[in-house]
């Protein structure tokens, strides 16, 4: 096996240049939904200046940047990747040098991956087309002298978290670790469905994998210099769980160049016509992955069993793709909705701000969100927004009442049962008072601004990089290449053992699960595009 390094394939144009080649005519678009009406929020009067462009490298150089991501293209959507395309686009706007470090992709061309980027062997994960994940099983690999960062950047859920630590021992490479998946839904994706819905399976699962995956995170975050979570109550469950190095609260950034387009054409329209749907109905919608965790199940339940009935000309679409499509599909013929929950599949990720603003009202179940990338983007979008409470990413981005509104989800059948109910009541509630609709959404418009703007973002990065090599520096390494041979090889196999080790565990877990079909390839946005 052999590392793939893509080499440059024509200048790199920057993040501004860009920005300005696809910014709108006109100066502020609509934020609000075409349909809910929400008011405009004002732009900045100037561009400020890019956070990165203030930070150096040794002599003042530019800074070398290894980003660690578990993707060296974008195949699907999915908030992670975005995000790591938003931030290489950043640094590399004002100078700086980043390198993408993740599996290699059988599937990608060279033109889908960024210059310079840098693809290691890698094992398939059976249940998600797409997705690889890497393994050091590569000679250039091990020799430390071949990395030469000024910081390592490990925005990844996998064990290739382990190659920055173990860059940080040999060279002295500050490195700032991301929490990109709550480890407490992590291994239920993973389960075949039957499997999933046994309770005493989920009590064995939490004291042999996920309690142990808790304790070997702590350890791994701990061996760094700084932890990126995206909202409060995440940095209150890792601090809770032996967390002591420095740690950020950094909501993701909402990238302008694909959600202040102008208002694009309805993309509900054709597909309402298809079903001879009445067009002029209320149009609820929820984006992402269709995987159990994100509850799509849950919202098809309750538009089924309380909104359809109440609203007969009312529509759910689930935009997105996953490996519960089907379940989804079929859920909705048992409850006698399947002309009125729509699954889209996959769409470009440019067009996302159109479903968004052609819809009344933007719907959210999830509690396993580190953040919520789609609720982020609806909120930009000004989308009147019902959501359950998680305690998590969702929680921290809604303030119930100002812009969207945040339910109780309920614990156990019967609390389940009130919440949905009341879930359900919400969401007519919007649907027939557009005005009170409209308030949510330009409120919702105005905070998603406020705390998500790639400038707010990319200045919160920017300080934590810093942080983070003040703490390396403060921290005494002394790097191991300057130590003897068989220590650096103790400790390179040490590492290398437990990543090897963890990632052929895990390529055998996504075996339990029957096979996802294969998404369509080309639709979304590669990293320098």
């Amino acid at each position: 096996m052999s590392i793939d390094v893509i080499q440059p394939i024509g200048e790199h144009r920057g993040e501004r240049a860009q920005h300005a080649a696809s910014a709108p005519a006109r100066p502020v678009p609509s934020t609000g939904s075409a349909r809910g009406g929400s008011s405009s929020v004002k732009a900045p009067a100037a561009i400020p200046e890019n956070p990165f462009a203030a930070l150096s490298g040794a002599n003042g150089r530019p800074l070398k940047v290894a980003i660690l991501s578990d993707f060296t293209r974008i195949p699907y959507a999915n908030g992670a990747v975005f995000q790591t395309r938003a931030l290489y686009r950043a640094l590399n706007t004002c100078g700086h040098q980043a390198t993408l470090i993740g599996p290699r992709d059988p599937d990608a061309t060279a033109d889908e991956m960024p210059p310079g980027t840098i693809a290691l062997p890698s094992l398939p994960l059976r249940t998600y087309p797409g997705v690889h994940l890497p393994i050091p099983m590569e000679s250039s690999v091990f020799d430390p002298m071949r990395w030469d960062f000024d910081i390592c950047f490990a925005q990844t859920t996998t064990l290739l978290v382990e190659f920055g630590i173990w860059l940080r021992k040999m060279r002295g490479i500050p490195l700032l670790c991301v929490n990109t998946t709550h480890l407490a839904a992590a291994y239920d994706v993973l389960l075949p469905e039957r499997v999933s819905r046994i309770g005493a399976v989920h009590t064995v699962l939490h004291k042999t994998l996920r309690a142990p995956m808790e304790r070997l995170f702590v350890d791994l975050y701990n061996q760094g210099d700084g932890l990126v979570v995206l909202s409060e109550g995440l940095r209150d469950y890792w601090r809770e769980r032996g967390v002591t190095v420095p740690i950020h609260v950094i909501p993701r950034m909402v990238p302008e160049d694909i959600f202040e387009r102008p208002l694009g054409p309805d993309p509900y329209a054709p597909l309402l016509e298809k079903r001879g749907l009445d067009p002029r109905g209320p149009r609820l919608v929820c984006a992402g992955r269709h995987t159990r965790e994100k509850s799509q199940h849950r919202l098809i339940r309750i538009f089924a069993e309380h909104i359809a009935p109440r609203e007969p000309n009312a529509t759910l679409t689930l935009v997105g793709d996953g490996p519960d499509s089907a379940a989804y599909a079929a859920l909705a013929r048992e409850l006698g909705v399947e002309r009125r929950v729509i699954l889209t599949g996959e769409v470009p990720y440019n067009r996302m701000g159109d479903y968004y603003r052609h819809a009344n009202v933007f719907l959210h179940a999830s509690l396993s969100e580190t953040f919520g990338n789609v609720l982020s983007e609806a909120l930009w979008c000004g989308s009147p927004t019902v959501a359950f409470a998680d305690g998590m990413g969702v929680s921290s981005q809604i303030q119930s009442g100002h812009n969207g509104l945040l339910l109780d989800p309920g614990r156990g059948v019967a609390a389940e049962e009130r919440a949905n109910a009341a879930f359900a009541d919400a969401v007519i509630g919007l649907v027939r008072d557009p005005a009170a609709a409209a308030r949510l959404g330009s409120g919702a418009a105005q905070r998603a601004r406020e705390r998500s703007s790639p400038i707010v973002v990319q200045r919160m990065l920017a300080s934590a990089f810093v942080n983070a090599r003040e703490h390396a520096a403060q921290s005494g390494i002394r790097p191991l290449v300057e130590g003897p041979k068989a220590l650096q090889w103790l400790e390179t196999f040490r590492h290398f053992r437990t990543w090897v080790g963890f990632t052929g565990g895990l390529f055998a877990f996504g075996h339990l699960r029957p096979a996802a079909a294969p998404r369509p390839k080309g639709i979304q946005p590669s990293f320098c595009t």
